[in-house]
């Protein structure tokens, strides 16, 4: 595993940690509360798509229709 790898595997194990201490030991829980989980979430999982599934190398197009795809289903996850 190269070093990039191994750097964005880090960052996804702190975002996980942040979003279990926001969502179940954190005083600060309110309506922002899901919104930035949601944002965190949709932040790791773009990570783990355009990094380990190789999105990045993918058509223009393909990444125009994925990344609206996954705006459109976070904001609708957040409005319900």
């Amino acid at each position: 595993m190269n070093t990039k790898n191994t750097l964005l595997w880090l960052g996804l194990i702190l975002l996980m940690l942040f979003n279990f201490w926001l969502a179940e030991l954190s005083a600060l829980a309110g309506k922002w509360t899901l919104i930035v989980i949601l944002l965190v979430t949709l932040f790791k999982f773009l990570g783990v798509v355009f990094r380990f599934m190789d999105l990045k190398n993918a058509h223009p197009g393909w990444k125009v229709l994925f990344i609206v795809f996954i705006l459109l289903f976070a904001v609708i996850a957040g409005w319900v």
